[in-house]
């Protein structure tokens, strides 16, 4: 029933959309060449960010951990989960809509790793959690746990379209996991788990770097043990691992900055003690789930076209999706994102949609400085702060725009014609009919 609904939405939503991306580059700019999302389950920002202060249910003052490497880069100061719980968050962080679900990410355009795609990259991943079923499809090959156990781990590889030498490279990284976890034990084992995913994930990264210079990757990170340790292990040994993830993270921080690639560090929710001296911690019960320990989240860009330094103010989880495509100068096709990006890049871009071609022209002081003719499209390398004109002329009639450009900015030329359903009304309307077979199909049964 799942892959029938999901047919259905595609034919309909590539049915009345052109392909094929176009970008006029008007200046020139560091620009990442790919990126790495890296999310750390369980991490709250409160126990590392200088600005904030962790504190117990009780009201009494939680330690921090003292970190060198995660505080660096663009620094999001107060970035918030809406659902604190591992798998409706990584579906956030994906999506960009903030009442995402597991099965929302298998649904068309819906995800980051559609656009990537859809725009020449190969999607990669290392994840020990976050990586459910609907997750695991988006990638073009993964590595992943398929139980959420650090005594007996279970490692798994699911590929579809993997770049030459990555699945035998994932392999022989599989097969290494016992040594890292060999005679240690309690937080030494759980620091080790992770230090294993982090390596394993730069070699991949370095391969393809290497190996594949021309391709552009996004790369899937996920750890999972700070959680479990926060979880199991108490609030004293949940800091300790934070401080072991700030050096363990380190190579992989160092191979994205000397190859040009865009790193994404956050998490999915935080983490959250009922006392100082509390030997297990949550987040998802009642009692933990409102508490700011673990609804703030870290997250921090490292790129070459982003400004560095702190930036104020409150962001959602939701947020990241959007960053990150802005960052790679994708345009933000998510398809149920209710998010904008964090202002982070040092130019901006515009991006053009339509379900025609149009001819399109951008002026900046009565001075027409780029033309071009297609149904999507991407004007990039624009100087931030300053006034342009969009103008447009096809088949639909002709559209001019003045702005004022202190961010990326994205267009939808189409305007649905009289009587036609939009293209998310009728995906609405194609998911009750499904569903609703579905019940007949089921009554018939039954009967």
């Amino acid at each position: 029933m799942k892959k029938i609904l999901s047919c259905l939405v595609l034919l309909f939503l590539l049915s009345d959309i052109a392909s094929g991306f176009s970008e006029i580059a008007l200046n020139d700019v560091e620009r990442p060449d790919g990126a790495i999302l890296f999310i750390v389950d369980g991490l709250g920002s409160s126990y590392y960010f200088p600005e904030f202060t962790p504190y117990a249910l009780d009201g009494s003052e939680l330690l921090k951990a003292r970190t060198e490497n995660l505080t660096s880069g663009s620094r999001i100061l107060d970035t918030r989960t809406p659902h604190p719980v591992t798998g409706i968050a990584h579906s956030v962080i994906v999506t960009g809509f903030s009442d995402a679900n597991e099965e929302m990410v298998s649904y068309p355009d819906a995800t980051i790793y559609d656009i990537t795609r859809h725009n020449g990259f190969v999607n990669l991943a290392v994840m020990e959690t976050g990586d459910f079923p609907g997750m695991r499809e988006e990638q073009d090959i993964i590595m992943f746990a398929e139980n959420n156990s650090i005594d007996e781990p279970k490692i798994s590889i699911q590929a579809t379209k993997a770049p030459s030498g990555i699945y035998e490279l994932m392999y022989e990284w599989r097969m290494k996991l016992p040594s890292y976890l060999d005679r240690k034990s309690g937080v030494k084992r759980y620091s080790a788990y992770n230090k294993w995913s982090i390596d394993a994930a730069n070699a991949v990264a370095i391969s393809m770097i290497n190996d594949h210079p021309s391709q552009k990757f996004l790369l899937t990170v996920n750890i999972g043990a700070i959680d479990s340790g926060g979880h199991n292990l108490g609030v004293d040994n949940y800091i300790s691992l934070i401080e072991s993830l700030d050096s363990d993270f380190y190579p992989l921080y160092r191979t994205a900055s000397e190859n040009n690639i865009a790193l994404f560090f956050t998490a999915d929710h935080g983490m959250s003690f009922a006392a100082k001296n509390a030997k297990r911690g949550g987040h998802i019960s009642d009692k933990y789930s409102s508490r700011q320990e673990s609804l703030r989240i870290p997250f921090v860009v490292f790129s070459p076209n982003a400004n560095p330094g702190v930036i104020e103010g409150v962001f959602g989880q939701e947020d990241i999706a959007p960053t990150l495509l802005s960052i790679l100068d994708l345009p933000n096709n998510l398809q149920y994102a209710d998010s904008k990006p964090v202002n982070l890049k040092n130019y901006a871009s515009i991006f053009i949609r339509s379900h025609n071609e149009y001819d399109v022209s951008l002026w900046n002081n009565g001075k027409k400085i780029a033309e071009h003719s297609g149904a999507e499209l991407g004007f990039t390398g624009l100087q931030l702060n300053m006034s342009y004109t969009l103008k447009a002329k096809g088949k639909e009639g002709v559209y001019e725009e003045h702005l004022f450009l202190d961010s990326d900015k994205q267009f939808v030329l189409s305007k649905p014609e009289s009587g036609i359903i939009n293209r998310k009304t009728l995906a609405i309307i194609l998911i009750l009919i499904v569903v609703a077979s579905g019940l007949i199909i089921i009554k018939r049964i039954k009967d």
